[in-house]
């Protein structure tokens, strides 16, 4: 999985550079993190297929603390929960922490099985 910038110009001259994580062959999306606010990442349940014809996508390599394309210095991502409710991922140096209920009682949880695909 990598993340990708879409650098799409719309017939109108907009231009939102939404943020993707999905499969290399760029045909499944597996999270999103809206225009804006980089740090809103929204995890999809299920990877979601995505039309790319017509579309621009740029790899993304220095976001969230990435010093370079191995190196990550404790990034969060804000994940939505499937009821609504936000938690709170992290990579920490001892392994990926999240804020729900899940993790607290058995050290693991969907969200970050779901970031880390």
């Amino acid at each position: 999985m990598q993340a990708f910038i879409e650098m799409t110009r719309w017939d109108d001259g907009k231009e939102f550079p939404h943020v993707y994580w999905m499969d290399d062959a760029k045909n499944r999306a597996y999270a999103y993190a809206r225009w804006g606010n980089p740090a809103d990442v929204q995890v999809f349940s299920k990877p979601i297929q995505i039309d790319t014809r017509g579309r621009r996508f740029e790899p993304v390599r220095n976001i969230f603390g990435f010093r370079d394309a191995d190196e990550v210095v404790n990034p969060q991502w804000t994940v939505m929960g499937s009821k609504g409710d936000r938690y709170t991922v992290e990579r920490t140096e001892n392994g990926m922490t999240c804020t729900c209920s899940g993790f607290r009682f058995r050290s693991q949880c969907k969200h970050l099985v779901q970031l880390s695909k």
